[in-house]
């Protein structure tokens, strides 16, 4: 015979906090360098990096995406070294939502 126990206890999970990633621009970011990080690093299609591409040429900052923080830093960081690979004095803000 089968005992099914029956428990109230529901043990509550908190939601991730969401942290946002926006490239700074410093003026001296080549158009070709940022479409091609966010399409490496961000996973987006040409048409989207194109346009945020553009939002960063124009509006000063561009929304990259939302993740969670350890995600947000490591893309973060890992955008900041290319750019000082390629000469480059970008920066990145992570910004929690």
């Amino acid at each position: 015979m089968a005992i099914t126990i029956k428990t109230n206890y529901f043990p509550s999970l908190d939601k991730p906090k969401v942290y946002l990633v926006y490239i700074i621009y410093d003026k001296y970011i080549s158009w070709e360098f940022c479409i091609n990080v966010l399409m490496d690093v961000f996973h987006k299609k040409r048409d989207q990096a194109e346009a945020i591409t553009d939002e960063i040429l124009t509006d000063g900052e561009g929304l990259c995406g939302a993740y969670m923080f350890e995600i947000a830093e490591s893309k973060a960081e890992t955008i900041e070294a290319l750019a000082k690979k390629e000469g480059f004095s970008l920066q990145c803000l992570v910004e929690e939502v």
